[in-house]
């Protein structure tokens, strides 16, 4: 295993190369105060069917969330993820709240990627990233992101033995390789107002939280390139619960006239696929 303090991480990581990139110091001190209430306001609501997660709770939240609006509002913070992904057109997706209670075990290394039987999936630059902005000081001690540099590039024997996407993995033994530290891994000790943006193809995981207070975190996700994606994609993304409905108009904020998508053409769904083949190399920039 491998642990990098977050000024060696910064300096070491590119998306492209890595499939992260470390956005230290994203959020302001002042503003983590108020996303951990808003926070706390998220977790106030049911569960939702869908975002259950062995040792991670999820809460989806929509393009009208106050936590949504407090982080996307700020030009600066959208500048900084457009300059990691190098996009030439970066809309958001979707969002949820992400908290790994107290005494948990670790959550089992997967990717994020939706659509692998789709020619985008193996294309050199991401067609979805995920960015993860912290509201509590986080290393291996309680629930720390663990990473695989370069898993989104090509496959490795990892890859063949892990469970199904969204698998049960609260039945996996504890000694399972999913559950397990990996030779070459990083894991991302941050601080509360740090963020990290990873390439949705990535192989990544958590630690165990040991600890006895509750790690939290949010999670935005982005286009890094929304009109040059697939016609099929974009038809798909559009439809995601996150985004406004027909009959719902935003405000002509800055934030929603540049990040939220907008799709002239029919709007339909795509199988999902969810589970990266057992053997995969993404294409060089040259093909």
């Amino acid at each position: 295993m491998v642990t990098r303090g977050r000024r060696q991480l910064a300096a070491s990581s590119g998306l492209a190369e890595h499939g992260y990139a470390v956005l230290e110091g994203f959020l302001d001190r002042a503003l983590v105060g108020v996303l951990r209430g808003a926070v706390r306001n998220a977790l106030e609501a049911p569960p939702v069917a869908g975002c259950e997660r062995p040792h991670n709770r999820l809460v989806p939240l929509r393009w009208n969330d106050p936590a949504v609006d407090l982080v996307l509002a700020g030009a600066e913070r959208r500048r900084a993820v457009a300059g990691v992904t190098g996009g030439d057109d970066m809309r958001w997706i979707s969002g949820y709240v992400s908290t790994k209670e107290p005494h948990t075990p670790a959550l089992w290394w997967h990717q994020d990627w939706w659509c692998w039987d789709h020619p985008v999936a193996l294309r050199p630059a991401p067609a979805q990233v995920l960015l993860l902005c912290y509201l509590t000081d986080t290393d291996s001690r309680n629930g720390a992101l663990r990473l695989l540099p370069g898993s989104h590039r090509a496959s490795s024997s990892l890859h063949a033995a892990l469970p199904a996407a969204h698998a049960k993995g609260a039945r996996l033994p504890p000694a399972h390789v999913a559950l397990s530290d990996q030779p070459g891994q990083v894991t991302l000790s941050a601080s509360a107002g740090d963020a990290v943006v990873i390439d949705y193809r990535l192989l990544h995981s958590t630690h165990p939280n040991s600890s006895s207070q509750r790690r939290d975190c949010l999670l935005l996700s982005f286009t890094p390139s929304w009109c040059t994606l697939d016609t099929d994609i974009r038809a798909h993304l559009i439809q995601h619960l996150a985004q406004p409905t027909r009959d719902e108009h935003p405000p002509r904020r800055s934030w929603h006239a540049e990040l939220l998508p907008t799709f002239d053409d029919v709007r339909a769904d795509l199988a999902l696929s969810r589970d990266a083949p057992a053997r995969f190399a993404v294409q060089t920039a040259a093909t």
